[in-house]
Formats: structure tokens, sequence, C-alpha cells
């Protein structure tokens, strides 16, 4: 989100998202509540689920933060902790037509966290070489699937709990998964792009 207007009516729906169904919103809601015309929500957002996936594409970039070698585990217990301190507002969304968008948000999240930590490592494990392309998908989608059960077993157990699980994948499985190999093992390589 870029103008004070865009931030302005994403902040109105997700407001008006904690108090009803996404379903049972409208546009004419939006509007009314942001205190903007309808033609000014239109040259910003296509529909109301234009405006959902803006506002949470927001929030994924700001719950993250700076990831580490480190700190990557409790980067992906943020993801948990907002769900947990929203859950009215996820519940509102999870049960309606832009469901998808919840499971995007989730994943997004995710995204940035193992893009932001293969970068870290690129900078600070000189003993791997990240020439080959990364294969996350195991991963993200995995660790995407965690949060969903959980959020939709009613949110029972410990995230914490959930997220050490997965902060105990051994260190050598966690590098091949994002494209790192022992430099010892390498010669003659050739930097991809991730």
């Amino acid at each position: 989100m870029k103008s004070y207007t865009e931030i302005r009516m994403c902040e109105s729906l997700s407001q008006l998202i904690e108090k009803k169904s996404f379903n049972d919103i409208t546009v004419k809601d939006i509007v009314k509540a942001s205190q903007v015309n309808r033609q000014t929500f239109y040259y910003h957002f296509e529909d109301k689920y234009d405006c959902l996936r803006a506002y949470l594409d927001n929030q994924s970039q700001e719950i993250i933060g700076d990831v580490t070698t480190e700190n990557w585990s409790e980067c992906y217990l943020h993801i948990f902790r907002y769900i947990d301190m929203h859950p009215t507002f996820f519940y509102h969304i999870d049960e309606s037509s832009a469901s998808s968008l919840f499971n995007d948000f989730v994943l997004e999240a995710i995204v940035i966290i193992l893009k932001k930590l293969i970068l870290s490592l690129k900078g600070n494990c000189s003993d791997y070489i990240f020439d080959k392309k990364p294969n996350i998908q195991v991963l993200k989608y995995g660790m995407q699937g965690i949060v969903l059960s959980w959020f939709r077993g009613g949110m029972r157990e410990n995230p914490e709990f959930l997220v050490k699980d997965i902060a105990e994948i051994d260190r050598e499985t966690l590098m091949h998964m994002l494209g790192g190999t022992k430099s010892e093992n390498v010669s003659n390589h050739k930097p991809q792009s991730v």
C-alpha cells in the first residue's frame, strides 16, 4: 500500500471484518467507513477482495521483520501470535468466500521468512555455497499447513511447541532445502539466482 487513502480504506475494511463476516461487507460499507467515494475506491482497488489482499500483504511484511539464522523460527512464531491477537478477524475471513486470501497471507509471510533466511545464510555461512535453486516447497507448505491446522483446530495448542518442532530441523537438511551445499563438496561452482 502506498497512499494514505489506500491505507485508510484497508484499515476500514479490517475494522469492519472484526465486526462481521467478510461476505456481509460491501464496497458501500468500506467507502462509508473510510469516508471516501466509490470512484476513489475503484481507482485503488478492483473490488473488496483486492482491498483485503492489499491489507494482508502489508501485514505479512510488517509482522516478520529481520530474519537471521538465529531468529527465523521466532519470526515464524510471529505469524501465530498475530493471528492469535486477531482471531475474530481471521475467523470472519476464513469462513467467508475470501478464505483463500487467509491461506495466501500465511503462505506469503512464510515465503518472506524463507527468502530473508536464504539471504542471511548467503551472507553469514561461509561453509555453505548457495548455488542451487532452493527447494522450499515442502518446507513452506508444511509450515503453512501447521498454522492453518492450528487455527482451524481452535488454536488449542501452544504455538511455541509447534514452532519448536520446525526449529529442530537439522542444519544439514535445512541448508539443503534452502539451496545450500557444503563448500568442501563443491568445485567449480557458478552461483545461480534465487
